[in-house]
């Protein structure tokens, strides 16, 4: 066995040395890519929500706009009575 080792040619153990460093390569860059997959899918989870809240407060707001309206219509109406008694 220890004839093999020493009698291989030095070629394929080169060889067999990088095609081993390319799977490790391979295989952190596979887990690298799956990371910045899941950070992605995380920031466009948390994108979404604030989305939502903004869409919720925008509408709360425009709500807000229409009762204020009404209010002043109201007041409007009130206020000329009260201003003459």
């Amino acid at each position: 066995m220890a004839d093999e080792l020493t009698t291989k040619p030095t070629i394929e153990t080169v060889l067999e040395r990088i095609i081993a460093f390319e799977n490790r390569l391979t295989s952190r860059f596979d887990q690298f890519e799956k990371e910045v997959a899941a950070r992605f899918d995380s920031i466009d989870n948390e994108i979404d929500r604030v989305a939502s809240v903004a869409h919720s407060t925008k509408a709360e707001m425009l709500t807000l706009r229409a009762d204020f309206r009404e209010l002043r219509v109201q007041l409007r109406e009130v206020l000329p009575v009260l201003q003459s008694s």
